[in-house]
Parts: structure tokens; C-alpha cells; sequence
């Protein structure tokens, strides 16, 4: 199989459901393990990135349309992709050119500036995403169903997390960072567990998110819909569009049924 047909048969599937095991095999089979995107001189795309950031496009129903792709010269590709959907990519086009080895992508960088700040900005919410969420599993890992106070460990994970104006919004009357700190210390001090059920981002800045709170009297799974501002998370609110992927726990019975949360006690 040629370059090209690999290349084209990798984004062909885009904006199509396809089984994420077979998405990552054509990845692998089109992109170098030593593959390098420089963005500017200075930062760079490696393929680890790359997947991260095709994934959240491939999740949203992305469609990507082969608009050229052609051998400038010897171990040399270059192709232009213009992207259809919801996230950061929509509307753009990408144009690039890489040096090829193993005969697989591996080197190279975006041609205009018009495609080095799309890449750059796609890479950057990116990674945004992924240390939110990194510091949303670090916080809730340590309400683990022991009790505890509200110590120099949690605090400092709870910074990590928030950003200075956060705003809890999902039962009507909303949090302020400091209201929603003492939440926590209440859930802290009574042991609860919180585990992350789900992040998924859907834009530059937002995500859906679900969460399960466990305490001995309550079993709460949430759904909202998240604001990030660089690496920390600004906002939390009701999303009913993510509430339709979670059922309610084997053995449970719903005992109050609100709009965004279900409350059940374990039977």
C-alpha cells in the first residue's frame, strides 16, 4: 500500500463511527513513532500529541476531506485537509509537508502561517484538556471513601485544579470557588468517594463530564458540561446532551429523579 492510499484511507474514516482499535491501527500504520510536527521553530507536535488531538476530532464526527496530496520530491509528501465539524478544527485546512521514513510519516512542518496557528491553537487545547483532566482525576483519586480532613494534600490538588473565579452551577444556586471548596470539605470529612466517569472535550474550551459521588447513604451520578481557561477549570453546568450515556448502577433503585442528577440508594 502506497503512502497516499494509507493517508487517504486513515482520514476517510473521519466523521464515521468506526472501532477505535481499528482508527489507532491506520495511525500507526501512517504515522512514524518518531514523528515531529514543528510548529514554530520552537514547539513541537509529536505523535503521542498527535493521536490525542486526532482522537478528540475522530470523537466529535469530524470530517476530513483530502483536498491534495502529492510527492514534492523524493521522501518528501505534501498534502492539504480541510476539516468539517465541531470542534477546534472546524473549517480549517491544513497544509503540510513531512519527510518520510520507514516509509511512513515522520518529519516535517505546516507549510502557511495559517496552518501553523491552527495546529498550534488544535495542540494547545489539547493539551489543556488533557492536564485538567489529569488534575481533576489527581483531586478526586484522594476522596477515596476514607475520611479525612480538608489537608495541605487536598488543598494544593484543589488548586491545581480550579481557576481563581470557578463557578459550580448544577443545582440552581451557584458555587463560588471558596462555597465549593467547603462542599468538598464536607465530603472530605464524611468519606465520601468521587470518581470521574467521563471527559470527553467537545470545542477549544468546553467538555462533557460525569461524575459518581459514594457516600453510605447516597450513589450520585452527575452530568455537566465543563468550561476550561488554559489548564484549570472555570465552570461546571447542567448538560443534558451527555445525559443520555449513563444508566443507573446494577442493584440500585432511583428514589429522586431531578433534571441533570439521579440519586439511588444502593439495594
Amino acid at each position: 500500500m502506497t503512502i497516499e492510499e494509507k493517508f487517504r484511507g486513515f482520514y476517510s474514516n473521519f466523521g464515521i463511527e468506526q472501532d477505535p482499535g481499528k482508527m489507532r491501527h491506520l495511525f500507526d500504520e501512517l504515522y512514524h513513532d518518531d514523528f515531529k510536527n514543528e510548529l514554530d521553530g520552537t514547539h513541537t507536535l509529536d505523535k503521542v500529541q498527535l493521536w490525542k488531538l486526532q482522537t478528540i476530532v475522530i470523537k466529535n464526527g469530524t470530517v476530513a476531506t483530502v483536498l491534495m496530496f502529492k510527492n514534492a520530491k523524493p521522501n518528501v509528501v505534501e498534502y492539504k485537509i480541510h476539516f468539517k465539524g465541531t470542534d477546534e478544527l472546524v473549517g480549517k485546512t491544513v497544509h503540510c509537508a513531512y519527510e518520510l521514513m520507514d516509509g511512513k510519516i515522520c518529519r516535517g512542518r505546516a507549510v502557511d502561517e495559517s496552518s501553523i496557528t491552527t495546529i498550534s491553537k488544535a495542540t494547545t487545547a489539547t493539551a489543556n484538556f488533557n492536564q485538567v483532566q489529569k488534575s481533576a482525576q489527581a483531586l478526586f483519586t484522594l476522596f477515596d471513601g476514607v475520611p479525612r480532613p480538608f489537608d495541605e494534600e487536598l488543598n494544593k490538588a484543589f488548586e491545581a485544579l480550579y481557576h481563581q473565579d470557578f463557578v459550580h452551577n448544577m443545582d440552581g444556586e451557584p458555587l463560588n470557588k471558596a462555597q465549593w471548596r467547603e462542599r468538598l470539605n464536607t465530603f472530605a470529612e464524611t468519606g465520601t468517594r468521587i470518581l470521574l466517569l467521563k471527559f470527553e472535550p467537545k470545542d477549544e474550551v468546553h467538555f462533557e463530564a460525569g461524575i459518581r459521588v459514594i457516600n453510605k447513604n447516597i450513589d450520585v451520578v452527575g452530568y455537566s458540561r465543563g468550561t476550561i481557561s488554559g489548564s484549570t477549570l472555570l465552570k461546571i453546568e447542567p448538560d443534558e446532551q451527555s445525559k443520555s450515556s449513563y444508566a443507573m448502577m446494577p442493584g440500585q433503585k432511583v428514589v429522586l429523579a431531578e433534571e441533570h442528577t439521579h440519586i439511588a440508594i444502593a439495594q
